[in-house]
Parts: C-alpha cells; structure tokens; sequence
C-alpha cells in the first residue's frame, strides 16, 4: 500500500520480536457443512471466502499458519475496519487512564461536530455504534452514502465534488432519531473516534497505537496507516502474525509474559460485551444474538462471549478467551461486505473450535 498512497508507520519499539509458540495441528480432514447444507472439504471451505492467510492460536501455541495467493509471513496485508477495534482499545486506554471521558458529548472535544449527527452524542454512543445518522451504507450500491465516504479517506478515486479529506466530510453527516436505541454500525463513527482520541491526548492515532499497544507486543514488523490527505490515519495494515499477537494481547487481559501492559480496565470494557438487547433493535437478522462494545463486534455463542473484529473483504480476528482460542483470518473477497463469508465461516470457526476442543 505505501506504493499507491500516503501512509504511516505505527513504530514497533526497539526491543527483540516475541515469538509465537508453535505445535502444529492438522485440519486437512475437517468437513465444513455452511449454512445452506453444502458440505465442503477444509481447503474447499477457505478458497470458497477467498482467504490470503489463515492462522489459529490455541493455549499458548500457533497451532496453524497458512498463506494463499499473494500473502505471505513478511507481507502486510490491509485490515480494513478491523483497525477500528484498535482504535477501540486505544480509546478504552485512555478511558482508563482518565484522559478521555466516555460520557462527554463530541461537541466537548471535536466542536466541528456540533452541527452533525454527533452534536448531542456521546463518546460512549460513538464507539458503541448507536448514534443516529442519515448515512446510508450499502457497498454493495454504488450511490450509497459509504462510497463518498470512502472517498474522502483516499480509500476510493475521488469524483468531482466529493469532500477532500475526512474531517470536510463527517460535519455534512446529519441526525436521524433518538440516539442510544438501536445499534447500527456505520462507517463514519470509526474515524469520528479517530478524531475524539487525538484531541484527548494531543497526539496523532499513530503514536498512540504505538505507545499504547503495538510497542509491548514483541511485534515483527510495524502497524501500518493508511493516512487521508490531511495526515488523518484511515485503515491499517498488518503482518499475521502479528495481528495474532494483538489477539494474544487481548486473550491475556493486556499482558505480555506476565506484565500488565495495557490496563486491566481497558481490556474488561471489551472482553464482557455488549448489550445484546440494543444489538437487537438494529437491522441485523443475520448476527441474532450478537451484540457490539467499543468497536468490537461480540459472539454470544453457548454461553461464551467472543469478541471479533470484522473488515470489509473478509477481515477477521475471533477470540474466544474461555477456549483460549484465537483465529485470525486476511481474504480478498470480490465485494466488500463481511457478512457474505458467514454462512461458511461460522461453520468454519466452530469445526476449528470443536476439533481442538
């Protein structure tokens, strides 16, 4: 990507990379049934959701790694809006430190904001996607609302007209209801949380991933931005590996070989979930049961609570801390909507988790 367009690099630190235990585990027999009955060998299941790389944590070890295509170990691969979970835990950091305040309106911190949607919002309602706006987000529809958003990042071609960077775009978003009813995720809530983080510590999202998370993993390579024309960090990119190590990170409460890293605040705001009742009011039939906390997409799924983060074009980091299981899958799926994979890819993930089981 930093071939094509303006990026950043989120620093890994000077010390050694920590290395993933590995005890290698065989897959290959597993038969995959989706959610229309079709049955599918295990590498009938992953090329049918276009997968670059795939890899499973389990109980301290990498027990699979595997890349397709053009993907590779060194290669970084984009994340998409699963560097929205990033921005989710910096942002639970700072609550936790007290340098932001979940329950502050936007207008407190971002006041370009107080004529939008996000005018009476607050942080808390941003990342928890139940602010109310007149976005209408289909990428699957080329006049939707998303792809002039998209635009303004750098992450599409500009067209004549379109917002030059994102802060011109986000004021022009408008309110639609009552917030806090219903939940419903919508792109611009991600980089309006980008912006709150940055105005409560003074200090660009780069810098911040890198002091707050990316520089206590043991991390192989650097995190990578992708930055609006502005300098405004956009999407991320990362190695597999080493976004196994932020799932690690999590799975482990925010520590690293027994040191507490990341406040133990921060990653309890995550790890328990989101208000399942809220979740459902929104139009969402194909994720019945979930629910969404601080950028996290949350499995409720026999009785355990399984944080995910979730990127366009199939993106995925799954955690399921009571298994002590982690799957972390990059694809280049042809349309972007990460729902598109489901019917395969819940199948997938528990045909993993019941054979390790």
């Amino acid at each position: 990507m930093e071939q094509l367009v303006p990026t950043k690099e989120v620093w890994r630190g000077s010390g050694a990379c920590r290395p993933l235990g590995a005890h290698p585990h065989d897959f290959s027999h597993l038969r995959i049934t989706d959610g229309e009955g079709q049955e599918h060998s295990w590498s009938e299941a992953l090329a049918a959701i276009h997968t670059d790389a795939l890899a499973i944590y389990h109980q301290g070890n990498l027990v699979f790694e595997q890349y397709f295509n053009e993907s590779g170990p060194h290669l970084r691969h984009l994340l998409m809006s699963c560097n929205k979970s990033m921005v989710g835990l910096v942002a639970e950091c700072l609550i936790a430190d007290g340098v932001l305040n979940d329950q502050d309106l936007v207008p407190a911190l971002v006041p370009e904001l107080a004529d939008s949607a996000w005018g009476d919002a607050t942080v808390r309602q941003v990342m928890d996607m139940v602010v109310s706006m007149h976005f209408y987000e289909d990428y699957l529809d080329p006049d939707s609302d998303v792809w002039r958003f998209m635009r303004s990042t750098g992450m599409a071609p500009r067209q004549s007209g379109d917002p030059a960077i994102i802060a011109d775009y986000l004021p022009t978003v408008k309110k639609d209801g009552a917030h806090g009813e219903a939940f419903a995720y919508r792109e611009p809530n991600i980089f309006v949380l980008g912006w709150l983080v940055r105005r409560a510590a003074g200090r660009d999202l780069t810098a911040l991933a890198s002091d707050l998370v990316w520089q206590h993993l043991g991390a192989e390579h650097d995190w990578l931005y992708m930055v609006d024309d502005s300098g405004a960090e956009t999407t991320a990119a990362a190695t597999l590996r080493d976004f196994v190590r932020f799932g690690v990170l999590m799975l482990n409460g925010g520590q690293v070989a027994g040191r507490q890293v990341v406040p133990t605040a921060a990653v309890k705001n995550i790890l328990c979930g989101g208000d399942q009742e809220t979740f459902a009011q929104g139009d969402y039939p194909e994720l019945s049961g979930w629910s969404y906390r601080s950028q996290w997409w949350m499995r409720h799924h026999q009785g355990r609570v399984c944080p995910t983060a979730r990127g366009a074009h199939g993106q995925m980091l799954y955690l399921d801390p009571e298994k002590e299981l982690l799957i972390a899958r990059f694809a280049s799926a042809p349309e972007a909507p990460s729902y598109l994979a489901d019917p395969i890819m819940w199948p997938l993930v528990d045909a993993i988790t019941d054979e390790l089981n």
